[in-house]
């Protein structure tokens, strides 16, 4: 009997790395609109709320790349290609960051922002400047967190395999 050399999971292998790339694409394209709003608008309230939202929209996009890529590798695991087991520690981080960053802080920020509008002042004027720094600078820190992790996850699996 001959056995095939070649790897039968190369093709999973190509699209968890196709997905993991897009992945990277994706949280490189909010960091870049991100800031562009930053640069490009002059009220920072404004450019923070329209960070805001592109951040919320791209995260659905995110979640999903992410949960493609560790289901696909959980099968994979099953399956016996244990050199995937690298990649789940960054996947899952990379869902706990953008999960909490749009469903938790960013809906809270806009929370203090709307009623520091309704008593007729910007937020940083408002009597919860300082919980909103907080917050900003958690969200920032936890997108900062989702770029690691994408690229962390992307340098794993583009890494050769050893068979």
């Amino acid at each position: 009997m001959v056995e095939s050399t070649q790897d039968q999971y190369q093709f999973a292998y190509r699209f968890l790395r196709f997905i993991s790339y897009l992945l990277l694409g994706g949280v490189i394209a909010q960091l870049f609109s991100c800031l562009s709003a930053y640069l490009f608008i002059g009220d920072t309230q404004a450019a923070g709320m329209v960070a805001h939202i592109v951040i919320q929209h791209l995260s659905y996009y995110i979640l999903g790349c992410t949960f493609i890529v560790l289901s696909l590798a959980n099968v994979l695991i099953k399956r016996g290609r244990h050199d995937l087991k690298t990649i789940r520690i960054p996947a899952l981080m990379l869902i706990l960051a953008t999960s909490a960053s749009s469903f938790l802080l960013i809906p809270r920020m806009d929370y203090l922002r709307e009623t520091a509008l309704l008593d007729g002042m910007p937020v940083a004027l408002s009597p919860f400047a300082n919980y909103f720094e907080i917050l900003n600078g958690l969200a920032f820190i936890l997108v900062a967190t989702q770029i690691v992790c994408c690229g962390l996850l992307a340098w794993r699996l583009s890494k050769p395999r050893s068979s």
